[in-house]
């Protein structure tokens, strides 16, 4: 069997039709699948977009339990409602009493429950996960943290932090394996991208932030459209309040939502490096009794080296004619205006022909495209007011097939350059961290931590039970197809990986 494939997705299918075939089926465990809530305009599913991905499971045989948690969370709050979920329990405190950092509420009723698909939904009913009934993760982007840190409160416990849920300690035996695609294992840089493009207009945005929260929240949660799941900070219809009075409250700059955001405990700072950083000092990095997956990506090209073909008649273009400026240049120097008409004679012939050709060789591409955007384009914004910075120009482009949401964020993060703090949080084995899939860093998409990192080249597929095994995460490589909305069936391209495996699965469930 093959699994040294440079593309992880063949990798990923290679080692799964073996498994297939030499072990026996079981269908009866459930598959986890976390996700942001319930669909998007009641159509567009989190896993799958138009599509659905656990009905696609569920057809085939399987069980599929979709967890809804929050889209914008902390991991320890997302791991709260992944726990409740799975087990049915009643919500406990989210983070100490602090007035300061933390929300004002430690409770919060109203939450939807987990979605169940199967084709025996009577036989699982009343599931709950314990260490009897077993399951598996695949989790996207965040959603591999998240379970990260539920897998570690169960080997740890949480004192009293929240003694109800993760008082026993010793249970992480209850998580069979996780499969993680996309997920920033060691941070993301786009939350960099963010923080310097609005820059100078962080209470704008934090304003703007409350407007949307505010439409959201307006409701009871059981009759949002889409329930971000903040109440406990306040971010939710105080009372009788109406809509004016709650989007004052929540526009205030000593509001819930600046509270928030100003806080450690949202989802920017947990996909922060410095946050990945923080839960790697608090957390276990696996648990030697479940299996571990990786799945990395990247939707981006490098940025041309060479000038392209219309270069010369660009610069042609340009306002102010090169052979016009330097005449004007020469006729304001003494003696040299005597001999305008031999000059002009040169000018035209000499800098319309081989000078043109002589710039691109003084100057590469990306560095011109850097010094507009930076030194004029940056510029301008500021003095006309806009208080936003445009990235400049890295080392990738977006793919032309990236989702066009995902694009500006690809092309940012490809020039996002590590602080100091960074790598050295990082570690000295950097990598390359400007690939990306639009939302993460491929080089975070590996693992945790070099040491409990192995090539899936290296898995043992005769003896999958032999010591070792588990408590690594296994990489089936890198697949350059793929956008980070494609690596969860969202996709806009039909040459796209993601839709060919999605054509033969409606193929199959129509066969079945």
């Amino acid at each position: 069997m093959d699994l040294n494939d440079p593309d992880g997705l063949v990798n990923l299918r290679n080692l799964a039709n073996h498994i297939a075939s030499n072990l026996p089926e079981d269908k009866k465990v459930p598959i986890g699948f976390i996700a942001w809530g319930a669909p998007l305009f009641g159509a567009i599913n989190y896993w799958g977009g138009i599509e659905s991905i656990p009905r696609l499971l569920m057809d085939k045989g399987y069980t599929v339990i979709v967890t809804q948690v929050g889209p914008l969370s902390s991991n320890w709050e997302r791991a709260c409602e992944l726990y409740r979920q799975l087990t049915i329990g009643s919500y406990g405190k989210y983070f100490d009493s602090n007035p300061v950092n933390g929300p004002r509420l430690s409770k919060t009723t109203g939450r939807r429950r987990a979605i169940l698909f199967s084709q025996s939904p009577q036989e699982y009913a009343d599931w709950k996960w314990s260490e009897t009934s077993k399951a598996h993760f695949i989790c996207h982007s965040q959603g591999g943290n998240t379970v990260r840190c539920l897998i570690s409160l169960m080997i740890r416990g949480a004192g009293d932090l929240h003694a109800e849920y993760f008082s026993p300690r010793g249970r992480d035996n209850w998580a069979i394996s996780v499969t993680t695609l996309g997920t920033p294992h060691k941070g993301t840089t786009i939350i960099d991208v963010i923080d310097n493009f609005l820059l100078n207009s962080t209470d704008q945005a934090i304003k703007l932030m409350a407007r949307l929260f505010a439409t959201m929240s307006f409701r009871s949660p059981e009759q949002r459209d889409y329930d971000l799941q903040l109440d406990h900070w306040g971010i939710c219809r105080d009372g009788s309040e109406t809509f004016e009075e709650m989007r004052q409250r929540l526009e205030s700059t000593s509001g819930p939502v600046s509270k928030w955001v100003h806080s450690n405990h949202n989802g920017m700072y947990d996909n922060s490096i410095k946050g990945v950083s923080d839960l790697h000092m608090r957390a276990e990095p696996t648990s030697l009794s479940t299996y571990y997956f990786s799945l990395s990506f990247h939707s981006t090209v490098l940025f041309p080296s060479d000038w392209p073909p219309w270069t010369i008649d660009a610069i042609r273009s340009f306002p102010i004619p090169l052979v016009s400026f330097i005449r004007e240049v020469l006729h304001s120097v003494p003696l040299i205006n005597i001999g305008v008409w031999i000059i002009d004679r040169v000018l035209e012939g000499v800098v319309n022909t081989a000078g043109w050709a002589i710039l691109p060789r003084l100057i590469n591409i990306r560095d011109l495209v850097r010094w507009v955007t930076q030194e004029v384009l940056n510029r301008l914004l500021y003095e006309t007011d806009y208080k936003v910075t445009l990235p400049p120009p890295g080392k990738y482009l977006p793919r032309k097939d990236t989702l066009p949401l995902m694009a500006p964020s690809a092309y940012a993060i490809g020039g996002q350059d590590l602080t100091p703090e960074q790598k050295s949080i990082l570690g000295p084995n950097l990598g390359d961290w400007y690939q990306n899939d639009g939302v993460v860093n491929t080089e975070s998409m590996r693992g945790p931590d070099d040491s409990v990192v192995r090539d899936i080249a290296a898995f043992p597929v005769s003896d999958i039970n032999s010591d070792g095994v588990r408590g690594i995460y296994w990489h089936f490589g890198v697949n350059d197809m793929m956008d980070h909305a494609d690596e969860v069936g969202i996709f806009i391209e039909q040459n796209t990986v993601s839709s060919a495996v999605m054509e033969r699965w409606k193929l199959e469930r129509t066969a079945y």
